[in-house]
């Protein structure tokens, strides 16, 4: 590791007046939304609006936003936007809340999701489903399990290059959520969010209820119940609302073989 000096705030010429040395800060054109529902401290208050139903309208309304989180839109103000493009950001948010407020129907507002699911949004408002989405995270600890899994060290039972060599001897099995604990894996499981590795390779999956488990069971619990609002999750295939997860096969695990 090499040493760098830290540059001057006297050195950047960004356009954003004097700043203090070593102070940080964000990129500008970078614009974070958060949500209602997350607490100063931590947790979940009693109501909220989960991110994704936000971008699902900002969509709708020809806003296209870079990343969501279950709090968070991530905007992109590209070098020289024009006051009128970030006004119609701030018009469809607006409007959001209009909507909301009176609770307005989803076929008027997300007429695509009411036509691809009907059984499932056919007769709510926005407000409504809003009210369903937070409760299923409420429920599910979804947030909860995010914050664990991420911070908890996997247990490796081999090394990535070792996991790969025999994955393409197609030494590995596809297994439900269900039946995935402690098992080791042959590919990398992703979600998103946050949209970085949670395990790799030759990791074991842990107790069924550990935080890995954990997180994957609520973001399958979500993804069956909201049609058209999944995640997408590098490393796990969905079959008709089955989960399945690429394994080693046990024998290919030193230390396991079948019984």
């Amino acid at each position: 590791l090499h040493s760098f000096p830290t540059r001057r705030s006297s050195d950047l010429h960004i356009g954003f007046g004097d700043l203090e040395d070593d102070y940080c800060m964000l990129d500008p054109i970078k614009v974070s939304i958060v949500t209602p529902g997350v607490l100063d401290k931590g947790g979940l208050d009693k109501r909220g609006i989960p991110a994704s139903l936000v971008t699902a309208y900002l969509h709708q309304r020809g806003v296209e936003v870079e990343k969501t989180t279950d709090f968070t839109i991530l905007v992109l103000f590209s070098i020289g936007i024009t006051k009128g493009k970030w006004g119609t950001l701030l018009n469809a948010l607006l409007d959001f809340k209009r909507d909301y407020d009176n609770n307005v129907p989803l076929a008027q507002v997300l007429p695509q999701l009411v036509n691809d699911s009907p059984q499932t949004y056919g007769t709510l408002g926005l407000r409504e489903l809003a009210d369903q989405m937070f409760a299923q995270l409420r429920e599910s600890r979804q947030t909860h399990w995010l914050a664990e899994a991420f911070s908890t060290l996997p247990t490796p039972a081999m090394t990535p290059s070792a996991a790969y060599q025999h994955l393409v001897r197609d030494e590995i099995e596809h297994v439900p959520l269900d039946q995935l604990a402690q098992r080791t894996l042959a590919t990398s499981v992703v979600p998103y969010p946050p949209g970085i590795p949670m395990l790799m390779p030759g990791e074991s999956t842990g107790a069924d209820d550990g935080p890995y488990l954990g997180y994957l069971r609520a973001l399958w619990s979500w993804d069956n119940r909201f049609p058209g609002f999944g995640h997408d999750t590098h490393g796990v295939e969905n079959r008709d609302g089955t989960h399945y997860v690429q394994c080693l096969k046990a024998e290919a695990v030193p230390g396991r073989r079948r019984t």
